[in-house]
Order: structure tokens, then C-alpha cells, then sequence
């Protein structure tokens, strides 16, 4: 089986409410689980089950999402403020880096160039001694790491 399986969640005081749908159910099923995280092992504990398949023969996957829009929303937004925030820093370590190698190549000494970026002079001789990248593809990096950071956060959440 290669089913997808939609969890829905809502809070209810301590546990978690679930609604399980899918191709494969006749109807949607209720659990509860007492986090959030548990929600997927739940989820494929009932379709096992309701099924009566064995749990290793279930190539099904499971997307979480939360029944409350407004903290769907909220979630949302600060996931992609983090993900501008991580864009902003990837940009940031790039120039720095370039900075850095540029500062050095017109002899100004590590600790100067550590005064006058704001950082020890330590970190300077590191930066020198990474090997130069291009700073396309470490906001590519960037970029995709938070995406799939984000995707996972809102599937999870």
C-alpha cells in the first residue's frame, strides 16, 4: 500500500484529539494521544488494524495537520520568518566570509580585520582557512534547508 493518510488534530485540555481519514478507511477513525509527536504512531497503530495488514507491509504515509486555522496561520508565519531570518544569516556569513578573504588580500592583519567586523580575530583565521564558497549556492542551501524544515514543521504540527 502506498496510501496517503490525513491526521487531523485538536487540543482538548491534556490529550490530543485525532481523526484519521484515508483511501483505504471506510470512515474516519478517533484516537487520542497525550503529545502531539505520537500522533503518526497512532495513526498507523489504528490503519494496521482497521486494515489488518502487518505494520512493516504499511508504506502508507501520514500528514498532520492542525484543526485550529488560526494557529495553522500562526505557525505558518513564524515558520517563514525563521526561514527569512535563516536566508538573512546564510547572506550575512557569505559576505562576511568574502569580506574577510578581500580584507586579507590587501594585508590587513586578522586581528584588524576582527575589529572591524565585529568578531575575534580567532574566528577570522577560521574563516580564512575554510575553503571559499559560492555564496549562490549557500543561499540555495539555505533556502532549501528551511523550506524542508518548514514543510516538516507544518506537517508535524
Amino acid at each position: 500500500m502506498s496510501d496517503t493518510y490525513r491526521i487531523v488534530a485538536s487540543r482538548d485540555e491534556d490529550w490530543w484529539g485525532l481523526v484519521i481519514s484515508g483511501p483505504a478507511l471506510k470512515r474516519p477513525h478517533h484516537t487520542q494521544v497525550k503529545r502531539l509527536e505520537q500522533a503518526e504512531e497512532m495513526a498507523r497503530d489504528l490503519v494496521t488494524l482497521m486494515l489488518d495488514v502487518e505494520e512493516a507491509d504499511l508504506t502508507a504515509t501520514f500528514e498532520v495537520t492542525l484543526s485550529d486555522e488560526d494557529v495553522v496561520t500562526e505557525l505558518r508565519e513564524a515558520l517563514e520568518a525563521r526561514q527569512q531570518a535563516e536566508l538573512a544569516r546564510a547572506k550575512a556569513a557569505s559576505r562576511t566570509h568574502s569580506t574577510v578573504a578581500d580584507l586579507n588580500r590587501r594585508g590587513y592583519v586578522q586581528r584588524d580585520i576582527g575589529f572591524l567586523l565585529g568578531i575575534s580575530h580567532q574566528a577570522v583565521g577560521k574563516l580564512l582557512n575554510e575553503p571559499t564558497k559560492n555564496p549562490a549556492e549557500d543561499t540555495k542551501a539555505a533556502k532549501s534547508r528551511t523550506r524542508r524544515r518548514a514543510r516538516q514543521k507544518l506537517t508535524d504540527a
